[in-house]
């Protein structure tokens, strides 16, 4: 805890003592402090301006906010503080400390350039809340120079021309070749031992910390290129701010195996914006930036080994956020490729950065439509940035195998919610009492199937209809009955394993409601705890349903939202439960054949069969479902007759037992009358 407290705590102090020599400008002032105030920062374009009020600072800016909130509560005693704004250019930092003791970190991407001591200073003496011994450095601290007393302050970051142009250029191109340089150094290191890694952080940083650069750079002509190696490449344009055309931007590539080349087209509302910068109202050009990524390190998800020719293709406009475009202007990509594998599907996607706090992003696809053709297929979106095609496997169930499959599991979960149903009503109308525990195990287990079934033909129709409290109350519902079924399941295992390898020692009192505690109580705790953590972890679920390579529908179901709760808790949970119930099944076999001459064969693959459903031992049959082609066909078929019909086939292997008992019964009693008549005879 500590290890990672330090750096949070100490960070913005060791930037200040390990920088003082390197700071590209500061800015220092007293301010009088006579009751609670606010800082506040916000983007204002090539100039840097302090405020002072009552109320508190107000800073401006050419660079984007750290935080999403840029407003922070400044001590609450009064007095007099000395504070002093910094820029440290080299780190990108932009920030503010207060009274020598607290530190404000308002920006970490202030790599805004200028390279010669045009800086102007501007003050304004209206207002009363004046700051006092006043002065600004620049240059790495070579100019000091005092400023008079006032309540604003501003610093305008001018250029010098040609100079200004040709040092842009070269700084730009040094950028690139340090990102480079970087992009390189990761891909290395991927390929090391993961014990011989460092941690380097999130390498998406510095694509957009070079795609800010860039978009800043000076140069004369419409376009230029920076690097032409197979890692990295990019294009600055020179676009007329208000652009009457739609802007393509070709970039031909290496020849591959998949990729020959590609095509952005910018459309023309991306330039209209009427918030311009100074460069913008000056010049009359906006700038666009167009980066062309081969790496497999950068965007570190599985999905990214199924990326179209590796490419990943960023653009961006001005360096802001464009995004809302409407339907009929926006931005296409097209890729010219080769001929695709016919059993994978492109989607368009983009690097969401915002997925999820605390993770370095992940492949989103909203906003984004893909158009297909033989030799080529387009991206439209609606926004600028990051952009890759996924090949995604395509779906080895057709329509027609789908509709067969609902309806197998549709007739499957009825029926076997009434054999059940009927099985239980039996059993419990019987005159005959049963003391053999294992048999109220399997009324429990068909039970719990009773509920899954009837929670299934609920939670399916439910989502679509219902609101979002009943789907969330169907949703726990069936999770309740997929945790019972699984959890009794394993109970017969533990039973089964007391008749089999503990016989002598298999008494333990009161066993039967402790395994009822454990069978219902285990799943409604589960379940319960998940709905408290978050209630949103239960809801309506959408699925790809396709009917072609590139067509498919949204179906819905109440279930779990969250996929890392399906796969670590129901799927890990199920694998313990077969791994025992397997080890149990064959300990059985192995006690049948050592009895295999005493009686029929078949009784025993009767028994055997039932045992298997009873243990849920085709239950395993999910995980052949990962493969590809007819074996997977063929499993999920298996999976879903069988499964779906449990309680049907746990009814007829009930039903075989109760007339063999029965059988046995009458031949004993037809023995034992056999016996009796010739002695009766005798005794006449």
């Amino acid at each position: 805890m500590l290890f990672f407290l330090l750096p949070l705590i100490l960070g913005p102090q060791g930037i200040c003592g390990d920088h003082r020599h390197e700071v590209d400008f500061s800015f220092c002032a007293h301010r009088k402090q006579t009751e609670k105030g606010h800082l506040h920062y916000k983007i204002w374009d090539q100039a840097i301006s302090i405020v002072n009020s009552a109320t508190g600072l107000n800073i401006s800016a050419p660079f984007p906010p750290a935080h999403q909130s840029s407003i922070w509560t400044l001590p609450d005693r009064a007095g007099s503080y000395r504070f002093c704004v910094y820029w440290f250019q080299d780190d990108h930092i932009f920030m503010l400390n207060y009274g020598n003791t607290k530190n404000y970190t308002l920006s970490k991407q202030a790599n805004y350039s200028f390279f010669s001591p045009n800086i102007t200073g501007k003050t304004n003496k209206r207002d009363t809340h004046w700051l006092h011994n006043v002065s600004y450095t620049f240059a790495k601290g070579f100019h000091n120079q005092s400023l008079p007393n006032s309540s604003s302050y501003e610093f305008f970051l001018t250029d010098s021309g040609k100079q200004r142009t040709s040092l842009q250029v070269s700084e730009a191109e040094k950028e690139f070749r340090s990102t480079e340089e970087k992009l390189k150094s990761l891909e290395t290191e991927m390929r090391t031992p993961r014990q011989g890694r460092t941690k380097r952080g999130n390498p998406f940083v510095h694509l957009k910390r070079l795609e800010s650069t860039l978009g800043k750079v000076d140069f004369e002509g419409k376009n230029k290129s920076f690097g032409e190696g197979a890692l990295l490449q990019a294009s600055v344009w020179n676009v007329p701010s208000q652009s009457p055309h739609d802007l393509p931007i070709k970039l031909r590539l290496e020849e591959d195996k998949e990729l020959r080349g590609f095509e952005v087209t910018l459309p023309k509302i991306v330039f209209a914006d009427p918030s311009k910068s100074q460069y913008e109202r000056r010049s009359g050009m906006t700038r666009a930036v167009l980066m062309a990524v081969t790496s497999q390190t950068l965007f570190q998800k599985r999905d990214s080994s199924q990326i179209l020719g590796g490419k990943v293709i960023g653009i961006s406009v001005r360096n802001r956020s464009v995004h809302g475009l409407p339907q009929d202007q926006r931005v296409a990509i097209t890729f010219q490729h080769n001929r695709l594998p016919g059993n994978m599907t492109p989607q368009c996607v983009f690097w969401d950065m915002d997925a999820e706090a605390g993770h370095s992003g992940e492949w989103n696809e909203s906003g984004c439509e893909v158009v297909r053709g033989k030799t080529h297929l387009t991206c439209l979106c609606d926004h600028l940035t990051f952009f890759a095609v996924l090949m995604v496997s395509s779906p080895d169930v057709d329509p027609v195998h789908h509709h067969y499959l609902t309806v197998v599991t549709y007739v499957g979960c009825i029926i076997s919610a009434l054999a059940s149903f009927l099985t239980i009503f039996f059993f419990l109308c019987s005159r005959k009492k049963q003391r053999d525990h294992i048999v109220y195990v399997h009324m429990n287990l068909l039970w719990a199937i009773f509920i899954l079934d009837m929670s299934f033909l609920i939670a399916v129709p439910l989502a679509p209809s219902g609101g979002d409290a009943s789907c969330k109350a169907g949703a726990m519902f069936l999770h309740f009955g997929v945790l019972a079924c699984l959890t009794w399941m394993g109970i017969e295992g533990y039973s089964l394993y007391q008749l089999v390898i503990e016989v002598f020692h298999s008494y333990v009192k009161h066993l039967l409601l402790k395994l009822c505690l454990v069978g219902w109580g285990f799943p409604m705790f589960v379940v319960t705890l998940i709905f408290v953590v978050d209630q949103s972890h239960y809801g309506p679920v959408s699925f790809k349903v396709y009917e072609s390579p590139e067509r498919y529908t949204n179906a819905t179901i109440c279930w779990i939202t969250k996929k890392e709760i399906n796969n670590y808790l129901n799927l890990g949970f199920l694998s313990l439960v077969l791994f025992f119930n397997s080890i149990i099944l064959a300990a059985m076999v192995r006690e049948i054949l050592k009895l295999r001459y005493r009686e029929k064969h078949w009784e025993y693959a009767v028994m055997l069969l039932g045992l298997s459903c009873v243990l849920g031992i085709p239950w395993g049959l999910i995980f052949f479902s990962f493969t590809s082609g007819t074996f997977k066909l063929v499993a999920v078929y298996l999976f879903t007759i069988i499964n779906s019909l449990q309680g049907f086939l746990i009814f007829l292997w009930y039903l075989a037992k109760v007339l063999q008992s029965h059988k046995k019964e009458s031949m004993q009693f037809a023995s034992s009358n056999s016996m009796r008549l010739p002695s009766s005879s005798t005794s006449i």
